[in-house]
């Protein structure tokens, strides 16, 4: 999925604030606003026809989903298949949201690929204050896709304003993230999974806590250095190869092979201390836990993510898309490891 976003994409999307990629329309968004964003790409059921022997036949139990207004096709889906409009999101979650009280602002309402994946940004209330660094917003994003590749889902997270990093809560608290199938009663759940996350609030006092701490916990480079080891691995060694003991072909493959995964070692250590020791957006934290954590997931959201793409504008998109979608499971494991001591 290239996430990209279109010119009707671009043409629908609101931002509290300028986005990186600088489209859609910016300024303070309101509920009856918002609402309207997601009207032009609903989706509908369209039957499938097949050629078969001179006729033309109706494909039994699927259906491409098809936007209403516009011709494009986002994916084939079966019978059991419930259709969840991207204005769900507005109409019934942000609501619910908004009734809390426990909302500040909507940040964003938009689309990607020309309608297929739909998400709503809220800001909590009650940020939180590191000393010396930045102000951790509380970010609710729920997002829901037509191709199949996005589940309706729901994440708690937070926004570290001076990087545009996001820190997904989930890495902290497994039960913060939800996200459904489109079988069954797909909304039904979300709304119960909202209203759960809402009742649990009171857990941004503990999240608050445990960050507060980290960023007050000293972290020097052997401390990296070891975690960087506990993350990678160890430097990849050869030692159980004796290339005397086979054909010259074999040992020259076998020592390539090798050498491809040293470089790949050396390449994600070295990427890993850059962010840890030189990235201008953690100077103030950097020899501190958090520092450290906040290191780990900028590579993994903006250097492991993105390799191989030379275009600003695509590796923006892409790191937009890991913030909003993607998974950390390095981010996740530090994490783990800096908590736990």
């Amino acid at each position: 999925m290239s996430h990209q976003m279109t010119t009707l994409d671009a043409e629908n999307a609101l931002y509290r604030q300028t986005p990186w990629h600088r489209l859609g329309t910016v300024g303070p968004i309101d509920w009856e606003e918002a609402r309207g964003v997601f009207d032009w790409c609903e989706v509908e059921r369209t039957p499938i026809l097949i050629h078969h022997r001179g006729l033309n036949e109706v494909l039994e139990g699927r259906q491409v989903l098809k936007m209403v207004n516009y011709p494009y096709a986002h994916a084939e889906v079966s019978d059991r298949y419930q259709i969840v409009q991207h204005r769900f999101m507005i109409d019934d979650l942000t609501g619910i949201l908004l009734d809390t009280g426990l909302v500040e602002t909507i940040e964003s309402v938009g689309t990607y690929d020309n309608g297929a994946v739909g998400y709503v940004s809220l800001k909590f209330k009650d940020g939180i204050e590191i000393p010396g660094w930045s102000h951790v917003e509380s970010i609710f994003n729920i997002g829901n896709g037509h191709d199949k590749s996005v589940p309706l889902i729901a994440t708690q997270s937070a926004y570290a304003v001076v990087c545009a990093n996001t820190f997904k809560w989930n890495i902290l608290d497994k039960d913060a993230v939800f996200r459904f199938r489109k079988i069954g009663q797909p909304q039904e759940m979300m709304q119960e999974a909202v209203e759960e996350l809402c009742a649990g609030y009171e857990r941004n006092v503990e999240y608050r806590k445990t960050i507060e701490r980290m960023a007050n916990q000293e972290f020097v480079d052997q401390e990296w250095d070891e975690l960087v080891v506990q993350l990678i691995g160890p430097k990849p060694e050869d030692t159980a190869f004796n290339p005397w003991d086979h054909p010259l072909w074999i040992a020259g493959k076998r020592s390539q092979g090798y050498q491809n995964k040293l470089t790949r070692w050396q390449n994600t250590r070295r990427d890993l201390n850059h962010r840890f020791r030189r990235d201008e957006d953690i100077i103030d934290i950097r020899e501190t836990k958090w520092g450290a954590l906040m290191a780990v997931q900028a590579w993994e959201q903006k250097d492991k993510s993105q390799k191989g793409i030379k275009s600003q504008d695509q590796r923006t998109q892409k790191h937009q898309a890991a913030v909003m979608f993607g998974k950390l499971p390095m981010t996740e494991k530090a994490a783990k490891i800096l908590v736990a001591n």
